[in-house]
Order: C-alpha cells, then sequence, then structure tokens
C-alpha cells in the first residue's frame, strides 16, 4: 500500500526528504552536460555555436515532458494523499502510455523539420550541417529521455526521491564515461564530435530508462501490465492533461522566448551565441537547488492538499520561498566575484568569454526571485490550478522579457538583453508570491472556519 509520507512529520524534514536526493540527481545531470560542452569546446568554436543553437529546440521538447510529468504528479499526489490506491497504479500506468505516445510523435515531426526550424533561429551555412547531423540522432533517443523523467515524477509523487536520485547519478555517470570516448574517440574508437554526444545521450539514457522501470513494476508496483480499456484510460489521460496541457504550454514560453533571445544574439557572431551557451549551462548548475526544491514542493502541497492538512501545505510554500530567497543571494554573490575566473574556464576565446561573463555577473541578481517564481507556479500545478501558472509565464516571458530585450538590443546591445532577463525575474517573482497569497490564504482560512464549525 501507498502511504502519503509528506502529510507527517516536521515540514522542513519531508521538504528536505524530497529536496537533498533531487539536488543530487539534477546536480550529477547538469555537471554531465557541463562536461559535455566542456568537450564539444574542445572541437571549436563552430561546434560549440551549434551546440548552443540546440538548447532552445532540447528545452522545447524537455518542458513538454516536463509538463506532461507535472500533470500525472499532480494528480498522482492529491490520490496518494486521499489514499485511493487503485487509482495510484491506474494513473501511473496510462501516464507513462501517454508520455512514449505524445513523445514518438513529436520525434517524427521534430526529425523532418531540422532544417527549416534551425534557420529560422539564425544558423547558418557553417553550423547547420553540424546541428542537422546532432539532432538527426538526438530525436532517436528522445523517447529514452522521456519515459524516465516521467517515472521519476511518478516516485516523487509517492514521496520517494531517493531511488529516482539514484537511477539519475548512474546515468549521468554512464554519460560522462561514454562522452569522452565518442566525441573525442579515445580508446580506439572513432572520432563522431557532436555526434558522438547524441550517441551518448541513447546509450546512457537506454539504461536509464530500463532500470526505472524495473523499479516502478518489481519493486513499487506502480505499474500494472496487463489489459486496459481504453475509456479507463482516456479517463486518466483527462486527469492528467487537465493539469499536463497549462503545465507544459507554461514551460514552452520559456525554450521559444530562448530561442528568440538567441536569435537576437546570433546578430552579434557566433562567438556570442557560445558565450551564451556557457553561461546558459553554467546558470542551470547554479540553480539545481531551486529546481529540486520546486520539484519537491508540489508532491508534498498536494498530498497535504488531499489529505485536507491546508495549513501544513501553507507553511511548506512559505519555507520553500523563503529558501529560494537565501539561496539565490549566495549565488548572486559568488558569480559577482568570480564570474571572469568561471567563464574562462570553458573557452580561450575572449569574445565568448566576456559574454558569458558579463551574464554570470548581471543575470544572477534576479535568481532569488526566480526561485520564487518557480515555488509558486509548483504550487499552483499541485493545486490543479494550472493557468495561473501559465499566465505567470507569459507575463514574464511575452509581456516583460521579450519587449525588453528588443528594447535593450537596439539600444545597449547584449548587455540590453541580459539585463532584460535579470528585470523579468525580479519583477515576475514578486507577482507570483503576492499572487499565490491572495489565493491560498482566503482557502485556508475557509478551511478553519469549517473546522471550528465542526467543532461547536
Amino acid at each position: 500500500m501507498t502511504t502519503a509520507i509528506l502529510t507527517q512529520g516536521k515540514v522542513s524534514a519531508s521538504l528536505l526528504s524530497l529536496t537533498l536526493p533531487m539536488i543530487l540527481g539534477i546536480s550529477s545531470s547538469l555537471i554531465a552536460a557541463l562536461f559535455e560542452i566542456y568537450l564539444i569546446g574542445l572541437l571549436g568554436t563552430n561546434e560549440l555555436a551549434a551546440y548552443s543553437f540546440t538548447f532552445s529546440v532540447v528545452m522545447a521538447l524537455n518542458s513538454l515532458m516536463l509538463g506532461l510529468s507535472i500533470g500525472l504528479s499532480s494528480v498522482l499526489a492529491r490520490a496518494v494523499g486521499s489514499g485511493e490506491e487503485a487509482q495510484i497504479t491506474r494513473i501511473t500506468t496510462d501516464g507513462i502510455a501517454l508520455m512514449g505516445i505524445t513523445m514518438l510523435l513529436a520525434a517524427l515531426f521534430g526529425f523532418f523539420s531540422i532544417d527549416q526550424v534551425f534557420r529560422l533561429m539564425g544558423a547558418d551555412s557553417v553550423t547547420l550541417p553540424l546541428i542537422r547531423s546532432y539532432m538527426q540522432i538526438w530525436y532517436f533517443g528522445l523517447i529514452l529521455m522521456a519515459l524516465p523523467m516521467m517515472g521519476a515524477n511518478a516516485l516523487r509523487a509517492t514521496g520517494d526521491a531517493r531511488i529516482s536520485s539514484t537511477i539519475m547519478v548512474a546515468g549521468a555517470a554512464m554519460q560522462m564515461l561514454i562522452d569522452p570516448i565518442l566525441i573525442l574517440g579515445l580508446l580506439n574508437f572513432p572520432k563522431l564530435g557532436i555526434d558522438g554526444a547524441a550517441w551518448s545521450m541513447i546509450i546512457s539514457r537506454g539504461v536509464l530508462c530500463i532500470a526505472t522501470f524495473y523499479v516502478l513494476i518489481y519493486k513499487k508496483n506502480l505499474i500494472v501490465l496487463g489489459r486496459r480499456t481504453i475509456a479507463s484510460m482516456i479517463q486518466s489521460w483527462k486527469m492528467i492533461l487537465i493539469v499536463g496541457l497549462p503545465a507544459t504550454a507554461t514551460n514552452l514560453i520559456g525554450p521559444v522566448s530562448t530561442a528568440i533571445i538567441v536569435s537576437l544574439l546570433a546578430g552579434f557572431g557566433t562567438e556570442v551565441v557560445a558565450g551564451f551557451g556557457i553561461a546558459s549551462r553554467l546558470e542551470a548548475l547554479s540553480v539545481i537547488p531551486l529546481f529540486a526544491l520546486s520539484a519537491s514542493i508540489g508532491p508534498f502541497v498536494g498530498q497535504n492538499w488531499g489529505a485536507e492538512l491546508r495549513s501544513r501545505a501553507n507553511r511548506g510554500m512559505k519555507l520553500a520561498c523563503a529558501w529560494a530567497m537565501c539561496w539565490g543571494l549566495l549565488v548572486a554573490l559568488v558569480f559577482l566575484l568570480f564570474h571572469d575566473d568561471i567563464a574562462q574556464l570553458f573557452d580561450t576565446n575572449d569574445q565568448v568569454v566576456e559574454t558569458a561573463s558579463l551574464y554570470l555577473m548581471l543575470v544572477p541578481i534576479s535568481y532569488g526571485t526566480w526561485g520564487v517564481l518557480m515555488m509558486t507556479s509548483a504550487i499552483f500545478n499541485s493545486l490543479g490550478k494550472p493557468l495561473t501558472s501559465t499566465s505567470l509565464s507569459i507575463i514574464r516571458m511575452i509581456i516583460i522579457y521579450i519587449p525588453l530585450a528588443f528594447i535593450g538590443q537596439h539600444y545597449f546591445g547584449v548587455i540590453g538583453i541580459f539585463a532584460a532577463t535579470c528585470l523579468a525575474n525580479i519583477f515576475t517573482g514578486v507577482l507570483a508570491y503576492i499572487w499565490n497569497r491572495k489565493v491560498f490564504m482566503p482557502l485556508l482560512a475557509e478551511q478553519k472556519t469549517t473546522t471550528e464549525r465542526k467543532k461547536q
């Protein structure tokens, strides 16, 4: 039987039990990604720029995976909180099937639109052949990336982050072992360049996929293999997609905006795009605790909401936002002091280093409020209010970020684009916290009134 363990014990302890394994898992994945970009940087600036062009497309597809995973996690956590055992296995099984079908269709569409998409992003005759070669291989591994992500979110929704974290660490370690062999041609293997990175992803994620399914089927009994009726499957898909589709839209706004920003930066040269690629990877590494905490606060709030423990859910929300601000301030201070030294570790080209350094000096100022935005978005999704999350993303990216980036690029160049990122994060983070309080506090007051009436 699946127990709602996140409804018990101290709030801080429950959040830490989810967040610490997540930090380890996400850290290992991003360290592997940084190691990969370092290896590709050894190949040359053109290869690094081509690889950087792929970020927004990879992020877009990751957003689709994440959106469906959030939908599953939201529904599953509330089912666990309310103790609906049969629904838990049904939702998990049907959710995995939904992810597999969706990613298969996305891979087919992506494979046949590579040239058109990347030409629109500003890829030239030098970078486009490199991009095409890499993405043609990468798309074959898309489903192998997606299914473990869905499985990991199912495990976290039940309150268990340790197993999924262990699998993530093992997969990242395998990727780091394979990457130099295939990218640089070590141990008498052919030197495949950036194509080697795509093959490394397929091999490591294939093993990861097998391990995840073994745990879900044989260790946790979350997937039931057997005949399913179309009607029951569609019902599960509806529940997942009610949250998953808006969550996907929310997550897609970021990569689409990033693609626009990359196209603006491409006007300043491939070195600037390469510098932005380095800074983006370093940014992803530095905000791992924020991503981990936002992935944890959703299941925590979902289980406690399902168990009618709204005061406990509220304590978790406020604690998560406070932690986000503290971590953001710490990271901003580190990058402010060492931005040049860190950027120089990844490339020797002066313009590449200057671009990465400029980004790391300016944008991290906003990481604290960006973290608050992550927390509140995850909370709204877990409460079954994904449209609020989507609204916040639209405000951040479409209403504030992109217009400011165009204005900043016109008047101030690259620094104007990066300043737009910082301002958008700060404004939307503050707005998100105010919005969260205005939505949740009446619900909390309503439950307290109901409880008092029952006592009378």
